[in-house]
């Protein structure tokens, strides 16, 4: 897979993570989200803007901090998986 398809997920994760903290935990901002976290605000906000490329240890405290169940964490569509994983 190449790096823009990699980037394009990373986008894909953060909108899903965003979507997740405003409509279901009801928070409106990425500080008041960080306060109930071990990641700070800056990480989180790029994590959400698909800017960063994270570590596992990073995911882990990912779904801890949006309340995600293991098998919620990529619960959002990649259109080209498919194609990619078939390969």
């Amino acid at each position: 897979m190449n790096a823009k398809k990699k980037k394009e997920i990373r986008k894909l994760f953060g909108a899903y993570l965003k979507k997740r903290r405003i409509e279901v935990l009801q928070i409106k901002s990425v500080r008041q989200l960080s306060f109930s976290s071990n990641l700070d605000p800056s990480k989180l906000g790029k994590i959400e803007k698909g800017k960063l490329d994270i570590r596992f240890d990073t995911l882990i405290e990912i779904a801890l901090t949006y309340k995600l169940k293991l098998k919620d964490l990529f619960n959002f569509n990649i259109e080209f998986w498919e194609k990619e994983s078939d390969q």
